[in-house]
This record gives structure tokens, C-alpha cells and sequence, in this order.
């Protein structure tokens, strides 16, 4: 694990004592985003768009699924591509909450997805945390969010919506105006599945009230996009200022279903099963209703209708003369497997389900081409930063790590792994961690009394992940867990570990014995 010397002063702090979720470690008062300060001449635009769901292998320039998305392969053709950009906990809220914070999230707190789960459990972003919008804001930017947001818990009475509730729980809920962090124009919902008739918050927007549209989401969301951009009579932001943009698109997120027939259209006589070839396809095993590989035609005709959108966008930056003054990154929160090894979508390691978009693209500054260093979501937040020329702006608080200087020089020490996670609801000490490196995936599951589960996979010559050669790899695997894992746990305050047969009474008892001890 090759780390900044910022990061290693910070994971010594991080490692002083051992940690649970915790509350959101907020930049102190004497960092550099605790006083407005003035942001450099021409300081660049930020657009970000970042679709759910949508796996590194849907681009169509990568060569793996046959999706249709030539506005992202010329978008590649002008952009470095990280190649190798995972999604650590691959979960809508954990990322988010990563992205925003620049933090993982055992120190973040968004250890799950944001509903209620029966109850409000705490899981969403802090109004206190540091977010990079927030520093955006403090140098004076005009911000602006589209789409889905999924970082705030619901709570009663709930709202009456697609999704509330939906398996038990409720999921989809307003951020209040104090929780926007930072974003000036606010158009955006919680979690809404309704592709094709979703619904909205705008800046004043009543709780209770939210905006119905009759019009793909993605497609709609797009058409905000080009307003914002054009921005006629001052209407979405201060010309005078530079802009920072987030478009979050929600397909091609599940139900499948929800696509206009013209992105069908493109595959009309084929099947899902004719299109999805990827030999650790499992056909057979059963599925979640409305799940699994058979969807597989209907993902496709989201990302290459989401691929218009995009281009869409794009477009309205050079009819408006930005192109050339705006940072445009584009990236997803995570895959998803569509029964890749048995799994019907997202929250697991396999490949299809960590491996996500990375490409930015800033004309005269970055230098197009392909990079395979290990990205990770905390990395996002600083690299941004970073690639606007506001480092010194970075709070202390982040995590991740400023990879602007590899984006633009191809040059530098990156991290020889990407921290896995997976962490049960009330239970921080349990559940799944791992690491994935550019050869291989470990992930090992610890649950209450019972011996820990390893999983290795070599992924160069098991590309698909279909053979677990854990059992004759021990000796790799202590070596992954001391040098990579390990050093992850420390530097992101979590309480895990590679031990077994520690049991919830057990614990209990060592802490009496402790107590007693300390008497």
C-alpha cells in the first residue's frame, strides 16, 4: 500500500485507537476551507456526470459488452481514462458518501444504503461534514445538482412515493435546504426508480410537494443540464463566476423495464442471452424478481441511452464556448453483475460489480490516453480539487488521495491496492473487507463465531473470477493481509479484523474482565 506523506500523517492519527462507525471527522477550524478565501484568475468549470449503476465494461470502447455508446468513446478519445477506478463499497450511498466526503465509511458513518430500515438508523451525510461542493462554495463558485442524491435517511411521516416502501423499507427522501451542502441550484430526489415518470425537489420545493415529470429521467435531466449551461437571464447561476455542475442520472439502475422503446429498438431480434455472453453468466440460478442476466438487453438500452444524454450535455459546452475551461468527469457509483458468478446486481466484488467509468477531460491541461493505476471513490474529492488547481483547498479531514498529478503527467506513486468493503447494518466488527490489486481480489468474511471465509481470485489469468484459489494460497494471503489490508483498516479507523471465533459474548466478557482489571 504506497501512500502521500499526507496520508500516512493521517492514517497514524486514524490508527491511534480502534474504531466503530464514528461520527464524521469534520475539517478543523484552522484548515484551509475554514476562511473564504480568494480562488485563483480563470479558475476552471467542474461538470460532473456520473449515471447509477453502470459498469466499466458497458463502454463500448472497452471491448466487453455490446453497448452502443459513441459520445463516450469520443469523450474517451479526449480523456484519460483510469482504467483501473474501482468502487470500493460497491453500494449507492457508500459511494456517495465517499465522493462527497472524501473519506471511507466507517469514518463518514454511510455504512449502508440511507432508508429506514425499520426505524431511522443515522445512515446519511452529516450537514457538518466538509464536502467538496462545500469548498467550491466557499471560493465563491455557482453549484448546481441534478438527479439522484440518496444521502439522506427517510423519516416519519414519509413521504408518498415509487419506492416508500419497497421491501420493507422506506428509501426516498428530500435533503432539506441545510443539507445541500454548498449547492446553489438544487433540482434532485433521494432514491426513485420511476424512469419514466420521475419525480423532483427543486430549490423550493415543498417536502410534501415534489415535482412529477412525464419524460425519461435521464433525458430530462439532460435538458436541466443545457438550461443550466445556457443559462438565459441569470436564471440557474452568476455568469460572472465559474460553475460547478453535478448531473446524477439514474439509469441504468434497476427496474429495467423503464427505457424509451428507441434505445430497445437497437437490439430488436436479439435476446438477452444472445447478448450476454460473459462465460461466468449464471442462467440457471434464481433471482431476485425482476433481476438477473434476462434484463440484460434492457441495461444496454439504458447505458446507450444515458451515452445520448451525455453527448447532449457535452454538446451544450461548446455551443456556449466552456468546453475549453471546464473540468468534465464522468464516472458511476458501481456496476452492477447481472449474474455474473450468480449475483443479480451490485454489492459484492466481482468485477462486474467494483469496476466502474473514470475519464476526465480538460482541454490543454490533461493529455488524453489510458492510466491503470488504482483509483479508488475517497480518491475522487482531492484528484477534482486538485485538477481545478485548488489543493491547498483540500481539508484535512479527506481520506483519499490528490491524483492530479498522475492524471496530467501519467507520473507519480499510487496505491498498490483498493480497500474492499461490505458492512452489515448495526455490526461495523463483522461482515466482509478485502483488497483488490491489480492481480488479484481477496476478500475474506467474518461473521459471529464462525471461522473466517476467504475468497481469492487471480485476476490475470481468471479475468471472469470463476475459481476461488484461496485453499492453495495461504501464504499470499498473509502477505495481502499484512501489507495491504491491514494498513487499510488503520488508515480509515475501522474496527475490523482478520480474526476469528470472536463472539458478540465474548466481547461482552473481555470488556468486563477489562473493567475489572482497570478496578
Amino acid at each position: 500500500m504506497t501512500v502521500s506523506r499526507r496520508t500516512f500523517i493521517k492514517g497514524l492519527a486514524a490508527s491511534g485507537a480502534a474504531m466503530t462507525v464514528s461520527t464524521p471527522v469534520i475539517a478543523n477550524s484552522e484548515s484551509s476551507t475554514s476562511n473564504p478565501r480568494s480562488r485563483p484568475e480563470n479558475a476552471p468549470n467542474l461538470l460532473i456526470v456520473f449515471p447509477d449503476e453502470m459498469r466499466a465494461h458497458a463502454l463500448q470502447f472497452m471491448g466487453e459488452d455490446p453497448s452502443i455508446t459513441p459520445n463516450l468513446n469520443k469523450f474517451a478519445k479526449q480523456s484519460k481514462v483510469m482504467t483501473q477506478m474501482a468502487s470500493n463499497y460497491p453500494l449507492c450511498s457508500p459511494f456517495r458518501g465517499m465522493f462527497m466526503t472524501g473519506q471511507y465509511p466507517v469514518r463518514n458513518g454511510i455504512t449502508g444504503n440511507a432508508h429506514d430500515y425499520g426505524g431511522k438508523v443515522g445512515i446519511d451525510l452529516s450537514p457538518y461534514a466538509k464536502c467538496w461542493s462545500d469548498v467550491l462554495k466557499s471560493l465563491d463558485y455557482s453549484t448546481g445538482y441534478i438527479g439522484k442524491w440518496h444521502l439522506d435517511a427517510p423519516y416519519e411521516p414519509f413521504i408518498e412515493s415509487y419506492n416508500n416502501p419497497m421491501e420493507g423499507r422506506y428509501w426516498n427522501e428530500w435533503a432539506a435546504p441545510d443539507r445541500r451542502h454548498g449547492f446553489d441550484f438544487w433540482y434532485s430526489y433521494g432514491t426513485y426508480d420511476l424512469h419514466l415518470k420521475p419525480m423532483y425537489w427543486a430549490n423550493d420545493t415543498p417536502r410534501d410537494k415534489p415535482i412529477y415529470i412525464d419524460q425519461w429521467g435521464p433525458e430530462h435531466e439532460a435538458d436541466m443540464a443545457i438550461k443550466f449551461l445556457k443559462n438565459e437571464n441569470n436564471q440557474f447561476r452568476d455568469n460572472s463566476k465559474p460553475f460547478a455542475l453535478v448531473v446524477s442520472m439514474n439509469p441504468p439502475h434497476s427496474p429495467y423495464d423503464q427505457v424509451p422503446k428507441k434505445y430497445l429498438d437497437a437490439y430488436q431480434g436479439k435476446t438477452s442471452k444472445e447478448l450476454n455472453t460473459r462465460p461466468n453468466v449464471q442462467w440457471d440460478t434464481e433471482y431476485q424478481e425482476g433481476y438477473g442476466p434476462q434484463y440484460f438487453k434492457e441495461y444496454m438500452a439504458m447505458v446507450n441511452g444515458v451515452d445520448e444524454q451525455f453527448g447532449r450535455i457535452v454538446d451544450e459546452l461548446e455551443k456556449q464556448g466552456l468546453a475549453d475551461n471546464t473540468l468534465v468527469v464522468f464516472f458511476s457509483d458501481h456496476g452492477s453483475c447481472l449474474g455474473a458468478n450468480g449475483q443479480a446486481t451490485k454489492n459484492n466484488p466481482y468485477e462486474e460489480s467494483m469496476r466502474v467509468p473514470m475519464m476526465f477531460r480538460l482541454p490543454g491541461k490533461i493529455k488524453p490516453g489510458t492510466d491503470d493505476a488504482l483509483m479508488s471513490a475517497p480518491d475522487i474529492y482531492p484528484t477534482i480539487l486538485g485538477l481545478l488547481g485548488l489543493s491547498e483547498w483540500i481539508p484535512d479531514s479527506v481520506e483519499g488521495t490528490d491524483l492530479a498529478d498522475r492524471v496530467v503527467t501519467g507520473k507519480g506513486d499510487t496505491a498498490n491496492s483498493q480497500l474492499y468493503l461490505f458492512i452489515p447494518y448495526g455490526e461495523p466488527s463483522f461482515g466482509k473487507r478485502g483488497v483488490r490489486t491489480k492481480t488479484h481480489t481477496l476478500v475474506i468474511d467474518r461473521q459471529d463465531g464462525q471461522p473466517l471465509k476467504y475468497t481469492l481470485y487471480d485476476n490475470v489469468n481468471d479475468p471472469y473470477q470463476m475459481k476461488n484459489i484461496a485453499k492453495e494460497n495461504m501464504p499470499l494471503i498473509e502477505k495481502l493481509i499484512k501489507e495491504e489490508l491491514t494498513p487499510w483498516l488503520e488508515k480509515t479507523g475501522d474496527s475490523w479484523r482478520a480474526t476469528e471465533f470472536i463472539t458478540a459474548t465474548t466481547n461482552k466478557l473481555n470488556k468486563t474482565i477489562s473493567t475489572c482489571k482497570e478496578k
